[in-house]
């Protein structure tokens, strides 16, 4: 006789228990509430945020949810469910006030659950978190997985950040664009931030923000083949720490060509108006644009402690009500650097010491990218007229020499094209303090050590000091773009790269040959994703994801679109076929392919029967044993990839800004297939 089917109340626990691991977290008093006793748990609450909310606490379907308003992470709808409203649901998925802001998400000390199971509890108490499931809701769950399996119904779109799925799988992560970022991805991105920020105070710990910085201050590599490799290492360790507290988080990249951006692009048009070519220019100090993610703003929050403290005068705080960060005007209310943030609300910086300081350490609380030492911008004729367009990237992308490319051999040391730039936006970020000031009457030249600066008054940004860069965050978001740049070229150069693979990586026990590839070291590097997460033990006989509306610039700008089917189980059976369309919902074999925009490509299977013993040919769980060195489990689950580039641009072209992804699966005498794709999940990616 078959086994009883097993009740989503004990697959829930089940699934809590194997993401706590062997985490002795404490919540609110309790080891594992999720143990408790179903009637208590009904009624557990975490610090007063009941966990499965009771049914008079529904929210109101599209009233605002609670959330940290700050700039780039809004207001969001509610969710309607009583199961997405629940504080359990909310803490899975990393949603406020489990972001970060006030808690970090479940489970704490352990692992994080996959959506699908995290979808599996969410509607467990929709249902009323049953004891046991009756027929009619066993029935239920088994059309609703039928319906996703046919096509009838649209897979959803992941809710949180991409890289859930990808860390819950122990696949590669994906480094982003800042431009692409969800409101969540960059609440828990500054979430990280502060957290490695909060452990300052501890020099030699290794979790600390400032402990990385002091790194480069004492080991960078710069103007020789090492500057590459040593940074692409350096931000990998680094990444890793902010992946100790949130293994979805990733360091995106700040694209400096990306023209759709309200960044340095239009501080180049602005200069080209506003003096024409030949025209003598004053110096310019404090006079560039950067993205708005860091930038300062003051918050309803930040005026708050500023009041609570009663170090900021009435006037002062009177001033700084009048630039409140407004999320319908972002450019008004956001500031390039903090001077800029005080001339605004024309407060007299330098005047009162102590509440200047009060200020700058509440805009650097409500944003931990930023950075008060940062006054970007300089010279027009300098900075602007240096600036990379798209077209010197490719340019230097198209260099074949690896030192002509990223910086010269050890014999013959020099900065190279990749470089030149890179060292050009160091300067630009950082720029001139227009707060410098010098006790000589005669100022002279700011590089004179016989005009010392006031106290604490650098002359410069840190970014344009290779010991204090570091300190600055942008700094991390300006090398992952150097760093995805790296990575593209040795797309296009493959086989050519530093002299001596073997070098070690001071001070990390990784040679030049470990970072040879970004794969290696568990990440690569996208514009945008979008990924639609599957039921692994429900074969697929056709898949249909929601639409989802892709960024104009998005489109515009990609290089490659791809579509990409995860975890795909080698199931024991005769080959079988995939084809995949775009915005085609009734595909079948009778779609054509040639001449049709809609389709991308065919996947041949090829699995087979099974010749070995009883479990032979059952998929295999990952080794957890670090010693075992035996090749991969001939079953083991692949991934495949298919090119949608043509077909994305096409569509693209007619106007189309909405996608869905559609796959069909067939036997080889063009039945369809039922039993044949079982999968974790698809998506649509931006490259």
């Amino acid at each position: 006789m078959p086994e009883p089917a097993q009740s989503r109340y004990v697959r829930f626990r089940q699934i809590m228990d194997e993401a706590a691991g062997t985490s002795g977290a404490s919540y609110d008093g309790h080891d594992r509430f999720w143990n408790l006793p179903l009637d208590e748990l009904r009624h557990v609450k975490l610090y007063g945020i009941a966990m499965l909310l009771p049914d008079e606490a529904v929210p109101t379907p599209g009233a605002p949810a609670p959330s940290d308003t700050s700039c780039c992470h809004h207001d969001a709808p509610a969710p309607s469910g009583r199961g997405a409203a629940s504080g359990l649901v909310r803490g899975l998925r990393g949603q406020f006030p489990f972001d970060g802001t006030q808690f970090p998400p479940l489970l704490w000390g352990g692992g994080r659950v996959a959506e699908p199971d995290i979808q599996m509890i969410e509607q467990w108490i929709d249902d009323g978190c049953p004891a046991t499931d009756d027929d009619a809701a066993a029935k239920q769950h088994d059309r609703s997985l039928q319906a996703l399996a046919t096509g009838a119904e649209a897979h959803a779109e992941h809710a949180g950040p991409v890289n859930e799925i990808f860390s819950a799988a122990g696949s590669i992560k994906q480094r982003k664009s800042i431009a692409n970022l969800t409101d969540e991805e960059w609440s828990r991105l500054r979430a990280a931030f502060t957290w490695m920020k909060s452990f300052d105070a501890y020099w030699l710990d290794e979790r600390s923000f400032g402990y990385w910085a002091r790194i480069h201050a004492s080991q960078c590599q710069h103007g020789w083949e090492e500057f590459l490799t040593w940074h692409r290492a350096y931000l990998y360790g680094f990444e890793l720490k902010l992946q100790d507290y949130d293994p979805t988080v990733s360091l995106p990249y700040w694209d400096w060509t990306d023209e759709s951006a309200q960044d340095v692009l239009p501080s180049i048009a602005d200069q080209a108006t506003s003096h024409p070519p030949g025209t003598a220019l004053p110096p310019a100090l404090d006079n560039g644009i950067i993205p708005i993610p860091f930038r300062c703003w003051i918050d309803d929050a930040g005026l708050a402690n500023l009041t609570a403290g009663k170090v900021v005068p009435d006037d002062v705080l009177a001033a700084l009500h009048g630039i409140l960060y407004d999320p319908k005007n972002p450019d008004g209310t956001t500031f390039s650097s903090g001077s800029r943030l005080f001339a605004a609300a024309t407060i007299a910086y330098g005047a009162n010491p102590a509440s200047d300081q009060a200020i700058i350490a509440e805009l650097e609380r409500i944003n931990p990218l930023f950075h008060w030492r940062r006054w970007p911008g300089g010279n027009a004729d300098l900075i602007f007229e240096a600036y990379p367009v798209p077209a010197d990237i490719d340019r230097i992308l198209a260099l074949d020499n690896f030192f002509t490319f990223g910086s010269g051999p050890t014999d013959d040391q020099f900065f190279g094209a990749l470089e030149n730039v890179h060292n050009l936006l160091h300067n630009f970020v950082g720029g001139v303090n227009p707060n410098y000031k010098y006790d000589a009457a005669d100022a002279g030249d700011r590089n004179d050590p016989s005009n010392p600066p006031l106290p604490q008054e650098p002359a410069f940004g840190d970014m344009q000091n290779g010991g204090m860069t570091a300190y600055d965050p942008i700094f991390w978001f300006h090398h992952g773009n150097v760093d995805r740049l790296w990575a593209r070229w040795q797309q296009l150069h493959p086989d050519v790269g530093p002299d001596d693979p073997a070098a070690p990586l001071i001070p990390w026990n990784l040679t030049v040959a470990d970072t040879s590839t970004t794969q290696k070291l568990g990440y690569e590097y996208v514009m945008d994703a979008h990924v639609f997460p599957t039921d692994p033990d429900t074969a697929l006989v056709r898949f249909r994801s929601a639409p989802v509306t892709v960024a104009p610039h998005v489109l515009d700008t990609h290089r490659r679109a791809e579509i990409r089917v995860h975890t795909v189980q080698h199931v024991t059976r005769g080959g079988f076929h995939v084809r995949a369309f775009l915005n085609t919902p009734d595909a079948s074999l009778a779609t054509p392919t040639r001449g049709n925009d809609h389709y991308v490509g065919q996947v041949n299977m090829l699995t087979g029967l099974c010749i070995g013993g009883p479990g032979h040919c059952a998929v295999p769980k990952r080794s957890t044993n670090r010693f075992d060195k035996r090749p991969r489990h001939h079953k083991t689950p692949s991934n495949f990839r298919l090119d949608a580039t043509a077909a994305v641009r096409a569509l693209a072209a007619t106007g189309v800004t909405d996608f869905h992804v559609n796959l069909i699966v067939l036997n080889t005498d063009g039945t369809p297939a039922t039993d044949a794709l079982l999968i974790d999940g698809v998506s649509l990616n931006f490259i």
